[in-house]
């Protein structure tokens, strides 16, 4: 039986033409010859050949959809690296900025405590003069604020002659008297001390009354002024002077409510301090300019 003429698959030989017979190439072969193609198109893109330029724009733009599809899981490999490098830098950034936020709040509420320190101490400074009287500043170490007592803890004591029943003053009005002295430290009665009462008068007609305290730091009363006593809403009350502790004529409270009752013979009255009680970082001590400078010590 005769073998058919042609391409043999699985054999060498891949068929005859005009009796010779063809046989598949080498890779020996395939080399050389690619090379030689190689070289050849080399030589003619050299020479600037029209048709090999054509070639080869053809090749390049049939080609590069390959190239692109190639050169795509290094290009999303790249763009992964980059988002996660960013990523990373804005986590970072974030915590920084979270933590230098907390930083400059903080910063800001000791600026904004300071700034209302240095406003107080500024008004405390350039307030209106006490006739009579030297001062002197001094710096709120503690308050007590209680129903029973009010007290206010200072740090000057009997080495800077400090004194008992010593007058304390703010810009606005009076504090209270000193009580207590240590060696370092005084302590202060607030004018709104239930056990606190100070003699006062009425700016606008000259009125006389004792202002007490009543345990809280918003509240004065001015008992045993009867029915007919001329006090109203809106009066300044100011220090009388007698007594000896305080300054005269130095505001003291402003009279808020004034109510009558038909059965009882006293008019109840209520008034507010003037000066900031709730608000202290430092105060004025008072001495007599004919006081002896070493006044105060020896007090305990």
């Amino acid at each position: 039986m005769r073998r058919p003429r042609g391409l043999l698959i699985c054999g060498k030989r891949m068929g005859t033409f005009l009796g010779w017979s063809i046989r598949r190439p080498s890779n020996l072969t395939k080399l050389v010859l690619v090379v030689c193609a190689s070289v050849a198109l080399m030589v003619a893109d050299s020479h600037n050949d029209q048709g090999t330029r054509v070639i080869r724009d053809t090749a390049l733009r049939a080609s590069y959809p390959l190239q692109e599809l190639a050169a795509l899981p290094f290009a999303v490999g790249r763009e992964a690296l980059k988002s996660l490098r960013t990523n990373t830098r804005l986590r970072h950034d974030n915590v920084r900025l979270k933590a230098e936020n907390r930083r400059l709040a903080v910063e800001a509420s000791q600026a904004g405590a300071l700034r209302a320190e240095v406003t107080h101490m500024a008004a405390l400074l350039h307030g209106a003069p006490v006739p009579g009287y030297r001062v002197s500043l001094a710096r709120a170490l503690d308050v007590s604020s209680g129903p029973f007592s009010q007290r206010l803890t200072l740090d000057e004591g009997a080495r800077d002659h400090v004194f008992l029943g010593q007058a304390v003053i703010d810009a606005h009005g009076i504090v209270g008297q000193v009580v207590s002295v240590g060696p370092h430290t005084s302590q202060v009665m607030l004018i709104t001390d239930p056990d606190s009462g100070i003699p006062v008068v009425s700016e606008r007609n000259g009125l006389r009354a004792i202002a007490f305290g009543t345990g809280m730091q918003d509240r004065l009363k001015v008992p045993y002024l009867t029915v007919t006593a001329n006090i109203r809403p809106g009066d300044i009350l100011a220090s009388s002077g007698l007594g000896g502790i305080y300054p005269p004529g130095y505001p003291v409270a402003r009279v808020v409510e004034v109510t009558s009752n038909p059965n009882l013979a006293f008019l109840k009255i209520r008034a507010v301090p003037l000066a900031h009680l709730s608000y202290h970082t430092h105060v004025l001590l008072l001495w007599p300019r004919n006081a002896p400078k070493n006044q105060g010590l020896g007090h305990g």
